[in-house]
């Protein structure tokens, strides 16, 4: 039976100038105890060489370099672990704008290997091509994935680190893509009058601050008309069915003008025996499905026509509209609990302080500084801020601009 060495503890003669090698180390980057058992032709000083080789390797481990693979190799994997945390329609914006921006120009090269340079002229020659924002969410995307490789493989920074944004200057009162309320009366009106059908979406849009995909993803039982409220658990992007956009359930107010208008909506889909009832959807469309991001579109220009609104506003300017007047109305922590902003800059952000609402709140600095006006009346509250109407004839030139 073959002896250990008594010089070479670990190592044991066999046959044939065979000879085993064992040892047992701890592995620093996990704590265990690793063992090393292999069989190889070496004579007495080669084997204890290589025994201290393979013990130096195992205390060293933490310390040994690893290959570092090519962006696109390591966005892979960086997607399907990212994708664990974040909402669908999320996972496939982050995809789309990786596969169509970013690695059609950097994903060959490896991690280590990018530079400054690289980044910048790539965000540079994105400019050129594509509107600045969508160079600004490429150079955003890069960064992400940059930052967390650079954790993952000890690398000193990231060479998106000092690569700045395009900066993207607007006048903020250019394009809100809010009605006033005197607007926003109209453009409901004739909803109910020439697009009745849609009508009850319309309102609840109007009246919740509702986002479209969450509008569309409601069902009946989500309707407590007994507790004056709707409860918002879901929404829905190109039919793919999750959690709301932040993943948080809310309620929102049900008024007594929305709940008829539900009713009346309801009752049209019972007598068609309507294909949504069976699923149990308030809105969607003919065959049962629920409604495409665009479907509100159409019916929402031929209204804005019709009521002679001409400047931009879309569907979401509902969303911004009942932001920002319940913002003057109730304040902003009432508007975040039922929009569900999660920050109050998000609730700025859909704010659009116009006009009438700048001169009123001047005009009261004004007198609490200098007193009282000659010919002061009574404060008449302006009616809107989207650049929208207000009572004095003086401000009719501001009715529109949204």
């Amino acid at each position: 039976m073959p002896r250990k060495h008594a010089r070479y503890p670990g190592i044991e003669p066999m046959s044939h100038g065979r000879k085993r090698i064992r040892l047992r180390a701890v592995d620093p980057r996990t704590g265990r105890m690793k063992e090393v058992d292999r069989i190889i032709e070496a004579s007495t000083e080669d084997a204890v060489l290589l025994r201290e080789q393979w013990r130096k390797e195992i205390h060293t481990s933490d310390q040994r370099s690893v290959v570092v693979p090519r962006l696109d190799d390591y966005a892979t994997s960086w997607m399907k672990s990212r994708t664990l945390a974040v909402k669908p329609s999320t996972a496939r914006t982050y995809a789309e704008i990786l596969d169509c921006h970013v690695m059609p120009a950097l994903g060959d090269f490896f991690l280590d290997k990018i530079a400054d340079k690289d980044v910048r002229d790539w965000h540079a020659e994105l400019a050129g091509k594509r509107a600045a924002a969508t160079a600004n969410n490429a150079l955003r995307m890069l960064k992400m994935v940059l930052s967390d490789g650079c954790a993952d493989f000890n690398l000193a920074r990231s060479p998106a680190e000092r690569v700045r944004a395009i900066p993207l200057r607007h006048a903020p009162d250019d394009d809100p893509n809010i009605l006033s309320p005197e607007e926003l009366g109209k453009v409901l009106g004739e909803f109910g009058r020439s697009e009745a059908g849609d009508y009850a979406l319309a309102l609840m849009l109007a009246l919740t601050g509702l986002r479209f995909g969450e509008a569309t993803a409601l069902k009946w039982g989500d309707v407590r008309e007994g507790e004056g409220q709707i409860r918002v658990v879901r929404a829905q992007w190109k039919g793919h069915i999750s959690t709301t956009k932040t993943g948080v359930a809310r309620t929102v107010p049900l008024v007594a003008e929305l709940a008829a208008a539900l009713r009346a909506h309801r009752a049209r889909l019972v007598a068609g025996q309507h294909a949504g009832l069976k699923e149990g959807w308030i809105f969607a469309e003919e065959e049962g499905g629920v409604l495409k991001k665009n479907y509100l579109r159409r019916p929402l220009l031929r209204v804005l026509k019709v009521v002679g609104i001409k400047g931009r506003f879309t569907v979401h300017g509902f969303r911004r509209t009942f932001n920002n007047i319940a913002r003057q109305v109730a304040g902003e922590i009432v508007t975040r609990a039922i929009t569900g902003h999660v920050t109050q800059a998000m609730t700025e952000h859909y704010s659009h302080v116009g006009r009438d609402e700048k001169l009123a709140a001047a005009g009261s600095v004004v007198r609490l500084v200098l007193g009282p006006r000659e010919g002061d009346r009574a404060a008449v509250p302006s009616g809107g801020s989207g650049g929208g109407s207000s009572p004095d004839s003086d401000s009719a030139d501001a009715a529109t601009n949204s």
